[in-house]
């Protein structure tokens, strides 16, 4: 099986149980949206929000280093996994205590506190989930962790609705995700223990090596979900539950559609890690392929989700969703949730070439000079929060991620520039452009269609023009699609 294959079929693979988790994730959120409520579902998404932040600063940048770690020859790979694991274990106990006694202290928090500290419970499981997550991304087997995804997703799903059905509350409804998290991890144990013989390992002098080394690609994270979070976390201490529970919905989209470019640099990864320590030539065609992959889906992303925006929101999130809005009309626009989601589709878009820029400097072992940058980030994206959300509120803060994302990728292109000498090809810019132009004139021409039929006439114009203009050439699809 050719390389471009073997990226393929774990992209599709884990795309594949994506897309699955997915469509649970937004029954789900369909689900609660209705049960909960505008305000109810803010309280929900400002949980979430919160929790986050310490779930990237207990993962410690681990998941990075196992990849790149056990990605280069001749490496004891069960000793390091076994120690990272350990380790993980501890400063996971440490953070997650120290998030719930941090909330606490915050006012704001005071009706949401025991939501936050099962949500902090929940996240656990999942932070040790992403050592197994590493194993299976190294060895290209991310079907098995799709596999425990989905069937995690699963039992929270079934659980929500049974709390619903029994008329419960928010609290006893987070439980389910405790569980639900639970099983995705044993199952993981599970399922990785062909690749991985576990035992607790304290080898201190490999965890200082570890530390300094998770140390910048931590920093780096935690400042980009500063950046990337904060707006969630301010909006529910500057403005209403309800502000935040508008806002909830077209950010869970965005989070979403995120997965598309980390699923695929997932991948990506390892063999671009190996060809730069191996200093193989062919590092220059997988970092253009990957742009080229990386623009091909963002642009009719972009143009699908503008076009189509409060339909999404509807399905997703109900009638409530597409017409309550807590502020006036911004730009003459009513300021909704489906309008939100128009502004930060953009942020998406422009944070697919983000992602290859930062994994390539990860890839490099330069993430050292990628803390700077994000520092700037994130001091940029609070200025703009706190002059925009006290104003327009959640419209603010998309405008605020696009502006901050825009700025992420020159930011992110400049570093990797000056250690990767590497040039990127924009021949297909043009010819995607164009299939987007197209994409975008389908969908208003027969928007009349409902949307389950308007998603995939817009998949078959889009690509098809693609392949008239020679974006994409038919043995390209083969190659990709062929199983051998």
């Amino acid at each position: 099986m050719s390389l471009t294959r073997k990226v393929a079929h774990n992209t599709i693979v884990q795309i594949v149980g994506k897309v699955i988790t997915t469509l649970i994730s937004l029954f789900l959120i369909a689900a609660l949206t209705r049960y909960l409520g505008v305000s109810g579902y803010g309280q929900y998404t400002t949980i979430f929000a919160y929790t986050q932040f310490f779930a990237v600063l207990a993962d410690f940048g681990f998941f990075w280093f196992l990849v790149r770690e056990i990605s280069k020859p001749n490496i004891e790979s069960d000793k390091i996994t076994n120690n990272v694991l350990t380790f993980r274990t501890l400063i996971a106990l440490v953070i997650f205590s120290l998030s719930f006694l941090i909330s606490l202290l915050i006012p704001q928090y005071h009706e949401i506190r025991l939501g936050i500290g099962i949500i902090v419970a929940a996240t656990f499981w999942i932070t040790l989930n992403g050592t197994y997550v590493g194993i299976f991304q190294n060895k290209l087997r991310m079907d098995k962790a799709a596999i425990t995804d989905i069937l995690g997703r699963i039992v929270i799903f079934a659980l929500v609705l049974y709390q619903m059905k029994n008329g419960e509350n928010l609290n006893h409804i987070l439980w389910s995700y405790f569980l639900g998290n639970m099983v995705n991890f044993f199952l993981s144990a599970y399922l990785g223990r062909i690749y991985l013989h576990f035992r607790l390992a304290f080898d201190f002098s490999l965890w200082k090596k570890i530390f300094w080394e998770c140390l910048p690609i931590s920093v780096v994270t935690i400042l980009s979900v500063i950046y990337f979070k904060i707006d969630t976390v301010m909006l529910s201490l500057f403005r209403s539950a309800t502000d935040v529970g508008i806002y909830g919905p077209p950010y869970k989209v965005v989070e979403i559609l995120l997965l598309i470019p980390a699923i695929f640099m997932g991948n990506v990864f390892p063999i671009i890690t190996r060809y730069i320590y191996e200093k193989n030539d062919q590092v220059q065609m997988v970092f253009q392929k990957a742009f080229d992959f990386l623009i091909v889906i963002a642009v009719p992303i972009i143009v699908g989700v503008i076009c189509l925006a409060p339909r999404i929101i509807e399905i997703i999130a109900g009638t409530d969703f597409t017409t309550i809005h807590t502020i006036g009309p911004v730009w003459g626009i009513p300021a909704t949730s489906g309008f939100a989601l128009q502004i930060l589709i953009v942020a998406v878009g422009i944070s697919f070439l983000s992602h290859l820029f930062g994994y390539t400097v990860i890839s490099l072992g330069k993430q050292t000079k990628l803390i700077w940058p994000n520092l700037i980030l994130v001091f940029f994206n609070i200025g703009l929060n706190l002059i925009l959300i006290p104003k327009i509120s959640y419209i603010g803060a998309a405008i605020a991620t696009v502006l901050t994302e825009t700025l992420v990728v020159f930011l992110y292109y400049g570093v990797m520039r000056r250690h990767f000498d590497k040039k990127i090809r924009l021949h297909i810019l043009w010819k995607v452009v164009i299939s987007g132009i197209i994409l975008g004139l389908a969908l208003k021409f027969f928007s009349f269609l409902a949307l389950w039929y308007l998603v995939p006439i817009g998949v078959v114009v889009y690509f098809a023009s693609l392949l008239l203009v020679k974006g994409i050439s038919k043995e390209m699809i083969r190659e990709v699609i062929k199983l051998k």
